[in-house]
């Protein structure tokens, strides 16, 4: 009777804390980033936990941590109606509005915070962030040079200002900027290729400069690629042009069959004497481009100085032709403009335009960029998954075209992705998918036609 009585009492003193474990197990999700266990946990919540202001912010963070934007600014946004005197809940709401595209609200949360605390680090860094996003360099520029003040040796900070310096064509502080931060991080490669460009970009006694940058920079990163292309173009500037010509060829047989670097290896081939090895990078490069006259006529020059006249003759019309036409000026102009759409977050706008300049041109990096907006959406309404299915596909057939290292790489995972889609298919007995272009044309690839594609792509190791 005595033990009964012990246990008894033990257990109702235990009540409290078993009460208090499974109020906290929510958090402690959270706190271990286990957030789809946390967004699970959230069902056996009741009424009464909308009203406590942990419990939500814990769901909000769970829906950021998954990069579910939309629910984790709901869940926010809720916690700063039951607390609108918390400062602190503003920087995580504009930072999902950010995420979800809402420049405006977000920078309205920042000023908040700043009202309230002027010197607030986050909300001055997020705020000049947001406006180098939307292209308000100036006002960028003014919150970095105001962080710098009390933060003049942080690497990060003088970077930003450098490239908000960079987007108002103001090389010589840009170029200032980029080597006060590179001084503090040389083992940064970002930083570093930021600085070359830079000073390649002032060109004349800048040039030596850059060369030597790029020397020290591969010290901290031997062979890096980005650093292998920057040094590959500072020699060409130098007019080194046989030295160039040995960067460019170790980057090609490394897989880099990038636009610039087949151009720059053509050019440097050509300068250097060597016209028939220059060739078949120019070649390359023609196959990416075909309207460009530079390449048009380097390979015709190459052509004409070697083997074949009829077509180096074929190449210097081509090049003549677009001198001649203003479609280039067209393409220029409607490039540009896809490209602030995509900075003002009206994919739909910019894909569209960039399909056109695609239609016209045939050039992958149009259909990269469409990919990059519209391949990776996630399947929320079947509009979202036909126009992801449509990039997905072309973009697949293309390079399969283009058969590269690049390549290679991309089809191994993008079949994983296509098979899941063949899958579903199969499994709900239907026939055939949509694909919504993104001029609004619709068509139709049937299962026996996207297998046949997968069969094409390499599987992953």
């Amino acid at each position: 009777m005595i033990y009964r009585l012990v246990f008894t009492s033990l257990f109702l003193l235990s009540l409290p804390i078993i009460g208090q474990a499974q109020e906290k197990s929510l958090h402690d999700l959270v706190n271990h980033r286990q957030y789809s266990e946390a967004i699970l946990f959230a069902d056996n919540l009741t009424t009464a936990d909308s009203t406590d202001y942990a419990t939500m912010y814990s769901l909000a963070q769970a829906y950021d941590g998954l990069l579910m934007y939309r629910a984790a600014y709901s869940y926010y946004h809720h916690c700063y109606m039951i607390d609108t005197a918390n400062i602190d809940i503003l920087n995580p709401l504009a930072r999902a509005a950010v995420n979800m595209g809402r420049a405006t609200e977000a920078e309205g949360f920042y000023k908040k915070v700043l009202a309230t605390d002027s010197l607030n680090f986050y909300a001055n860094h997020q705020l000049a962030r947001l406006y180098y996003q939307t292209g308000n360099y100036q006002e960028a520029t003014i919150i970095y040079q105001r962080l710098i003040e009390t933060n003049d040796r942080n690497p990060a900070l003088l970077s930003a200002l450098g490239d908000c310096f960079t987007k108002q064509e103001m090389l010589l502080p840009a170029t200032s900027s980029y080597f006060l931060a590179y001084n503090y991080n040389r083992e940064n490669v970002t930083l570093a290729s930021a600085l070359i460009n830079s000073l390649l970009r002032l060109g004349g006694d800048y040039k030596p400069d850059a060369l030597a940058i790029c020397d020290t920079a591969l010290h901290y990163n031997p062979n890096n690629k980005l650093l292998m292309q920057n040094k590959g173009m500072a020699l060409y500037a130098n007019e080194r042009y046989a030295d160039a010509d040995t960067t460019y060829t170790q980057l090609m047989a490394e897989g880099d069959s990038s636009y610039l670097t087949l151009k720059y290896a053509g050019m440097s081939k050509y300068y250097a004497g060597q016209f028939y090895k220059a060739i078949e990078p120019f070649e390359a490069a023609y196959l990416q481009d075909t309207t460009s006259v530079e390449v048009c006529l380097y390979l015709g020059s190459s052509l004409g100085k070697t083997y074949d006249r009829k077509r180096a003759f074929e190449m210097l019309d081509k090049a003549e032709e677009a001198m001649k036409t203003p479609d280039i000026y067209l393409r220029f102009l409607k490039t540009f403009r896809a490209e602030t759409y995509r900075r003002d977050n009206d994919y739909e706008t910019s894909c569209r335009l960039y399909y056109e300049l695609w239609k016209e041109n045939q050039r992958i990096d149009y259909l990269t960029n469409i990919f990059e907006m519209n391949g990776r959406k996630a399947s929320s309404s079947e509009v979202d998954r036909s126009e992801a299915l449509f990039i997905n596909i072309l973009y697949a057939e293309k390079m399969l075209e283009r058969n590269d290292e690049r390549s290679i790489q991309f089809l191994s995972r993008m079949r994983k992705q296509l098979l899941s889609v063949y899958n579903e298919m199969f499994f709900s007995l239907e026939k055939s998918a949509t694909l919504l272009a993104p001029d609004g044309k619709k068509s139709t690839i049937t299962m026996q036609e996207l297998l046949a594609l997968i069969e094409k792509m390499p599987e992953s190791e």
